[in-house]
């Protein structure tokens, strides 16, 4: 009888360290079963954030905070002025990234949610420290109308499903964090436009009593419309960073705009064989080669008439 009795004590002293091993096991799993948060940075704090974008096969995008602002690195080794709102565009888009559900937890699974070694990565600096290495997946529709996004830790295994379509923020070349304002304005608020054109064929446009005039002529309003919101607004994506300022000599076209209250706005053209050059006084150092936009901006006085 006694024997039997230590023979059952054996046996629950068994049982009782067997559940608490699972209890303990279970209880591990279930606080690494969801992340409540993927990002946490102090965006007065981040000094660089580096974007390896899928669409570019990986190739580096450095953004670094200066003194000046936010500037990105060049292929040519020189660095341009990053617009403050791009910048705020892309604090808003990793602040709201918040997980929605653990879809996988398993490296076999990266490929099918695309955040294996083909997909963008963000990396976030703050001082030197490394805060944040995001991996960046595929996308998914989801109903009605709204977009998810596949992400995961760089250093961990875990794939989770947040909402946004992030690739439109981060799947992205240089050029795309650049500054790529020709002209800016609000054309409503313009009184006179002064072309400076090659021989005699410069001429000026002048708003009196709301109407333009050219001289003497008074000039289509609806064509003349036309053009003033058309180039109210003007961006192009066609950077030439191979420009040697010192070799410019006077511009082959150049529109000066006034408004009252306002800067001047200037934008000069210069062509050669290569083709036509320009630049605008409101993105000082940044040069564009595209002739579609110098016909776009510097018209003949015939086409408002």
């Amino acid at each position: 009888m006694f024997k039997s009795n230590k023979t059952l004590g054996i046996v629950f002293v068994i049982l009782l360290i067997l559940t608490v091993l699972v209890f303990v096991t279970n209880t591990g799993k279930k606080e690494r079963t969801f992340r409540k948060d993927l990002v946490n940075i102090d965006t007065a704090k981040v000094s660089e954030i580096i974007i390896y974008p899928k669409s570019h096969k990986g190739k580096q995008v450095k953004l670094t905070k200066e003194n000046d602002g936010w500037k990105v690195l060049l292929d040519n080794g020189k660095k341009a002025p990053v617009p403050a709102n791009k910048i705020k565009g892309i604090y808003t888009q990793l602040l709201s990234i918040k997980p929605n559900r653990l879809v996988a937890r398993e490296k076999e699974k990266w490929s099918a949610y695309e955040v294996d070694s083909s997909a963008t990565r963000v990396v976030v600096m703050e001082d030197g420290d490394k805060k944040l290495d995001l991996v960046i997946g595929r996308f998914n529709f989801k109903q009605p109308r709204s977009v998810s996004t596949f992400v995961r830790l760089y250093n961990d295994s875990d794939v989770y499903e947040v909402d946004g379509f992030l690739a439109m923020s981060f799947n992205r070349g240089v050029n795309d964090f650049r500054n790529n304002t020709v002209i800016k304005g609000d054309y409503k608020k313009w009184n006179r436009l002064i072309f400076d054109y090659p021989a005699d064929s410069s001429f000026q446009m002048t708003k009196v009593k709301n109407r333009w005039t050219a001289g003497v002529e008074i000039l289509d309003s609806a064509k003349t419309e036309q053009y003033l919101r058309k180039i109210a607004h003007i961006t192009s994506s066609k950077f030439d960073d191979n420009v040697d300022p010192q070799k410019l000599q006077k511009p082959t076209y150049k529109l000066t705009i006034e408004a009252e209250g306002s800067k001047n706005i200037t934008v000069s053209a210069y062509a050669d064989s290569t083709g036509t050059v320009i630049t605008s006084s409101q993105n000082p150092g940044t040069y564009f080669n595209d002739k579609k936009l110098a016909e776009k901006i510097f018209i003949g006085l015939g086409s408002l008439k």
